[in-house]
């Protein structure tokens, strides 16, 4: 019964995981092709996140922390995307007024953002997980 459990959890994590690379994906691709921009990032969300189970499963760890890894970095941009098209606003000079405006805008980052960075690393970190528990059970 566990074993079922645990591959119910694994291909939720992994199906919940899989739009955030797919939208990346198809956002940064250079194809002008829509079908093909969209077949392209199907194929390689699901490659990605099958990934990371495979890898655990011929037990390479190393790899599906790579995998893992790679996830993350792709779910910080997906969930902060805005930041990563406007940045921080432009602060120029060191007097202590625009410091402080400089160090402002970080904390609004870190206020506004800190939870999608924590689900960035949870959701690799469960596909991961559960693998593991999955292959030993």
């Amino acid at each position: 019964m566990q074993y079922y459990l645990f591959i119910g959890l694994t291909l939720a994590a992994i199906a919940s995981q899989v739009p955030h690379v797919y939208h990346a994906f198809t956002q940064n691709s250079q194809l002008k092709n829509e079908a093909l921009k969209r077949f392209q990032g199907i194929v390689f969300c699901g490659i990605l996140s099958i990934a990371i189970f495979g890898f655990v499963w011929i037990e390479k760890p190393l790899l599906a922390l790579a995998g893992a890894l790679i996830e993350i970095i792709i779910n910080i941009y997906y969930f902060t995307e805005g930041f990563w098209e406007n940045g921080f606003p432009n602060f120029r000079g060191d007097d202590k007024e625009v410091k402080e405006k400089r160090n402002k805008s970080v904390k609004e980052f870190w206020r506004k953002n800190w939870f999608k960075i924590f689900i960035s690393f949870l959701i690799p970190s469960l596909i991961y997980g559960f693998s593991e528990i999955l292959v030993n059970l």
